[in-house]
């Protein structure tokens, strides 16, 4: 008995999913956010090389959370390790703000 169908077949592979966006790096993240909320025991660092820095990132923060928190105030009380964790935290927590 011979079986048949309508339609067609196509004999070739899917497509892959498309591309996602960099994965998060989860570590970097999680010390970002703990530094952000403060929940890290205060180290010593370059306090004006670090207030430079510092004081980018708070602008790159969206206008109501700016207001609340003062990244200023972290300046030579962050390792560096801890600083490049909360650059990494902010560009991924607020991405494109303002």
């Amino acid at each position: 008995m011979a079986a048949s169908a309508s339609g067609s077949y196509c004999a070739c592979m899917p497509k892959p999913p498309p591309a996602k966006a960099a994965k998060v790096d989860r570590d970097k993240f999680d010390l970002g956010q703990k530094v952000f909320n403060g929940k890290t025991a205060p180290s010593s660092g370059d306090a004006s090389a670090q207030r430079t820095r510092l004081a980018a990132l708070q602008t790159q923060l969206p206008e109501k959370v700016a207001k609340k928190k003062d990244l200023t105030a972290l300046a030579g009380k962050l390792t560096d390790s801890q600083l490049d964790s909360l650059e990494y935290y902010i560009k991924e927590r607020y991405p494109a703000s303002k």
